[in-house]
Protein backbone atom coordinates (compact mmCIF):
# COMPACT_ATOMS: atom_id res chain seq x y z
CA UNK A 1 0.00 0.00 0.00
CA UNK A 2 1.38 3.41 -0.96
CA UNK A 3 0.60 6.28 1.41
CA UNK A 4 1.41 9.98 1.26
CA UNK A 5 1.83 11.67 4.66
CA UNK A 6 1.48 15.46 4.47
CA UNK A 7 2.79 16.80 7.77
CA UNK A 8 5.20 19.62 8.65
CA UNK A 9 5.82 18.48 12.23
CA UNK A 10 9.06 16.53 11.83
CA UNK A 11 8.84 14.57 15.08
CA UNK A 12 5.30 13.38 14.37
CA UNK A 13 6.21 12.51 10.79
CA UNK A 14 9.24 10.54 12.01
CA UNK A 15 7.10 8.62 14.50
CA UNK A 16 4.57 7.71 11.81
CA UNK A 17 7.33 6.50 9.48
CA UNK A 18 9.05 4.56 12.28
CA UNK A 19 5.83 2.71 13.05
CA UNK A 20 4.56 2.05 9.52
CA UNK A 21 7.68 1.50 7.41
CA UNK A 22 8.73 -1.79 9.10
CA UNK A 23 5.27 -3.13 8.18
CA UNK A 24 6.11 -2.80 4.47
CA UNK A 25 3.97 0.22 3.70
CA UNK A 26 5.42 2.39 0.92
CA UNK A 27 5.52 5.88 2.40
CA UNK A 28 6.10 9.27 0.81
CA UNK A 29 6.32 12.50 2.77
CA UNK A 30 5.49 16.11 1.96
CA UNK A 31 6.17 18.98 4.34
CA UNK A 32 3.84 21.42 2.61
CA UNK A 33 0.60 21.30 0.62
CA UNK A 34 2.06 22.51 -2.67
CA UNK A 35 4.55 19.63 -2.78
CA UNK A 36 1.78 17.21 -1.83
CA UNK A 37 -0.42 18.56 -4.62
CA UNK A 38 2.31 17.89 -7.17
CA UNK A 39 2.99 14.38 -5.85
CA UNK A 40 -0.70 13.49 -6.09
CA UNK A 41 -0.60 14.28 -9.80
CA UNK A 42 2.48 12.13 -10.36
CA UNK A 43 1.85 9.04 -8.24
CA UNK A 44 -1.13 6.80 -7.60
CA UNK A 45 -1.63 6.66 -3.82
CA UNK A 46 -3.89 4.33 -1.88
CA UNK A 47 -4.46 6.73 1.03
CA UNK A 48 -3.56 10.36 1.75
CA UNK A 49 -3.00 11.56 5.33
CA UNK A 50 -3.12 15.36 5.42
CA UNK A 51 -2.51 17.73 8.32
CA UNK A 52 -4.86 20.73 8.45
CA UNK A 53 -2.21 23.30 9.44
CA UNK A 54 0.50 23.45 6.78
CA UNK A 55 2.86 26.10 5.36
CA UNK A 56 2.12 27.82 2.01
CA UNK A 57 -1.38 26.34 1.73
CA UNK A 58 -3.69 24.87 4.37
CA UNK A 59 -4.47 21.16 4.33
CA UNK A 60 -8.16 21.94 3.93
CA UNK A 61 -7.33 23.93 0.76
CA UNK A 62 -5.29 21.01 -0.52
CA UNK A 63 -8.25 18.71 0.13
CA UNK A 64 -10.54 21.01 -1.84
CA UNK A 65 -8.13 21.33 -4.78
CA UNK A 66 -7.60 17.56 -5.03
CA UNK A 67 -11.33 16.90 -5.08
CA UNK A 68 -11.83 19.64 -7.69
CA UNK A 69 -9.24 17.81 -9.81
CA UNK A 70 -11.34 14.64 -9.39
CA UNK A 71 -8.61 12.86 -7.44
CA UNK A 72 -10.69 10.38 -5.45
CA UNK A 73 -7.96 8.82 -3.29
CA UNK A 74 -9.21 8.33 0.30
CA UNK A 75 -8.14 11.19 2.56
CA UNK A 76 -7.70 11.26 6.33
CA UNK A 77 -7.42 14.75 7.81
CA UNK A 78 -5.23 15.30 10.89
CA UNK A 79 -5.90 18.32 13.08
CA UNK A 80 -6.01 19.69 16.59
CA UNK A 81 -9.37 21.28 15.74
CA UNK A 82 -12.15 19.50 17.60
CA UNK A 83 -15.22 21.61 16.83
CA UNK A 84 -18.06 19.91 14.99
CA UNK A 85 -18.12 22.76 12.47
CA UNK A 86 -14.50 22.02 11.50
CA UNK A 87 -15.19 18.32 11.09
CA UNK A 88 -18.22 19.00 8.93
CA UNK A 89 -16.17 21.36 6.75
CA UNK A 90 -13.71 18.55 6.06
CA UNK A 91 -16.41 16.06 5.18
CA UNK A 92 -18.27 18.57 3.01
CA UNK A 93 -15.09 19.20 1.02
CA UNK A 94 -14.54 15.48 0.43
CA UNK A 95 -12.54 14.08 3.35
CA UNK A 96 -13.21 10.43 4.13
CA UNK A 97 -12.05 10.48 7.75
CA UNK A 98 -10.92 12.90 10.45
CA UNK A 99 -8.48 12.24 13.30
CA UNK A 100 -7.88 14.77 16.06
CA UNK A 101 -4.50 15.36 17.67
CA UNK A 102 -3.10 13.92 19.81
CA UNK A 103 -3.78 10.45 18.43
CA UNK A 104 -2.24 6.99 18.58
CA UNK A 105 -0.44 5.81 15.46
CA UNK A 106 -2.09 2.42 15.97
CA UNK A 107 -5.46 4.10 15.47
CA UNK A 108 -4.16 5.96 12.42
CA UNK A 109 -3.07 2.65 10.91
CA UNK A 110 -6.46 1.08 11.65
CA UNK A 111 -8.23 3.95 9.90
CA UNK A 112 -5.86 3.72 6.91
CA UNK A 113 -6.55 -0.01 6.56
CA UNK A 114 -10.31 0.46 6.86
CA UNK A 115 -10.37 3.18 4.19
CA UNK A 116 -8.13 1.21 1.86
CA UNK A 117 -10.32 -1.86 2.19
CA UNK A 118 -13.45 0.14 1.40
CA UNK A 119 -11.83 2.01 -1.49
CA UNK A 120 -10.40 -1.19 -2.97
CA UNK A 121 -13.87 -2.66 -3.24
CA UNK A 122 -15.23 0.46 -4.93
CA UNK A 123 -12.35 1.50 -7.20
CA UNK A 124 -10.55 -1.71 -8.06
CA UNK A 125 -11.52 -1.64 -11.73
CA UNK A 126 -11.79 1.34 -14.07
CA UNK A 127 -14.37 0.70 -16.77
CA UNK A 128 -15.32 2.69 -19.88
CA UNK A 129 -17.52 0.78 -22.34
CA UNK A 130 -15.71 -2.54 -22.92
CA UNK A 131 -12.31 -1.15 -21.86
CA UNK A 132 -11.16 -2.22 -18.38
CA UNK A 133 -8.15 -1.34 -16.26
CA UNK A 134 -7.65 -3.25 -13.01
CA UNK A 135 -5.44 -0.93 -10.96
CA UNK A 136 -4.46 -3.59 -8.46
CA UNK A 137 -3.48 -6.37 -10.86
CA UNK A 138 -2.25 -3.75 -13.38
CA UNK A 139 -4.12 -5.53 -16.17
CA UNK A 140 -5.71 -3.74 -19.13
CA UNK A 141 -8.22 -5.41 -21.43
CA UNK A 142 -10.82 -4.58 -24.03
CA UNK A 143 -13.68 -6.90 -24.83
CA UNK A 144 -11.97 -9.39 -22.46
CA UNK A 145 -8.81 -9.38 -24.60
CA UNK A 146 -5.58 -8.46 -22.78
CA UNK A 147 -3.78 -5.30 -23.89
CA UNK A 148 -0.09 -4.85 -23.12
CA UNK A 149 1.01 -1.28 -22.39
CA UNK A 150 4.21 0.40 -21.23
CA UNK A 151 4.13 1.87 -17.71
CA UNK A 152 3.99 5.46 -18.99
CA UNK A 153 1.03 4.66 -21.23
CA UNK A 154 -0.75 3.02 -18.30
CA UNK A 155 -0.36 6.29 -16.38
CA UNK A 156 -2.08 8.12 -19.23
CA UNK A 157 -4.80 5.51 -19.49
CA UNK A 158 -5.50 5.60 -15.76
CA UNK A 159 -5.98 9.37 -15.59
CA UNK A 160 -8.06 9.43 -18.79
CA UNK A 161 -10.35 6.66 -17.50
CA UNK A 162 -10.61 8.18 -14.02
CA UNK A 163 -11.64 11.52 -15.52
CA UNK A 164 -13.97 10.02 -18.15
CA UNK A 165 -16.01 11.46 -19.78
CA UNK A 166 -14.25 14.72 -18.98
CA UNK A 167 -11.57 16.10 -21.27
CA UNK A 168 -8.09 16.00 -19.72
CA UNK A 169 -5.81 18.88 -20.67
CA UNK A 170 -2.46 18.34 -22.37
CA UNK A 171 -0.84 20.18 -19.47
CA UNK A 172 -2.21 17.76 -16.91
CA UNK A 173 -1.25 14.69 -18.95
CA UNK A 174 2.27 15.99 -19.44
CA UNK A 175 2.54 16.63 -15.71
CA UNK A 176 1.43 13.05 -14.98
CA UNK A 177 4.23 11.73 -17.18
CA UNK A 178 7.10 14.12 -16.51
CA UNK A 179 6.21 16.44 -13.65
CA UNK A 180 8.03 19.76 -14.02
CA UNK A 181 10.80 18.22 -16.14
CA UNK A 182 8.91 18.19 -19.41
CA UNK A 183 10.66 17.33 -22.69
CA UNK A 184 11.12 19.98 -25.37
CA UNK A 185 9.63 17.75 -28.08
CA UNK A 186 5.94 16.88 -28.20
CA UNK A 187 6.36 13.37 -26.81
CA UNK A 188 2.82 13.37 -25.46
CA UNK A 189 1.53 13.06 -29.02
CA UNK A 190 3.71 9.95 -29.45
CA UNK A 191 2.35 8.39 -26.26
CA UNK A 192 -1.23 9.14 -27.30
CA UNK A 193 -0.57 7.59 -30.71
CA UNK A 194 0.75 4.40 -29.11
CA UNK A 195 -2.13 4.25 -26.62
CA UNK A 196 -4.72 4.78 -29.35
CA UNK A 197 -3.11 2.07 -31.48
CA UNK A 198 -3.31 -0.39 -28.57
CA UNK A 199 -6.83 0.24 -27.34
CA UNK A 200 -8.68 1.42 -30.48
CA UNK A 201 -7.06 0.19 -33.68
CA UNK A 202 -8.80 -3.18 -33.81
CA UNK A 203 -12.22 -1.93 -32.75
CA UNK A 204 -15.00 -0.20 -34.66
CA UNK A 205 -15.92 1.99 -31.70
CA UNK A 206 -13.10 4.44 -30.94
CA UNK A 207 -12.82 5.51 -27.29
CA UNK A 208 -9.75 7.78 -27.24
CA UNK A 209 -10.57 11.17 -28.72
CA UNK A 210 -8.54 14.28 -29.43
CA UNK A 211 -10.20 17.57 -28.52
CA UNK A 212 -8.31 20.19 -30.58
CA UNK A 213 -6.49 22.88 -28.56
CA UNK A 214 -7.82 21.37 -25.31
CA UNK A 215 -6.65 17.81 -24.65
CA UNK A 216 -7.88 14.24 -24.80
CA UNK A 217 -10.71 12.13 -23.47
CA UNK A 218 -11.77 8.51 -23.22
CA UNK A 219 -15.52 8.19 -23.54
Amino acid sequence: MRILIVEDHIDLLSNIFAYLEPKDYVLDAAYDAETAYQLCHIHQYDVLVIDWMLPKMQGIELLEKLRQDTIETPIIMLTAKTELEDKLSCFNLGADDYLTKPFSIEELEARILALHKLYSRQKKILQVADLSYNLYTDEVSRNNTAIHLHASDKKLLAILMQESPKVVSRDKLEYVLWGDDRPEKDLLRTHIYELRKRIDAEYKTKLLRTIPKVGYQIA
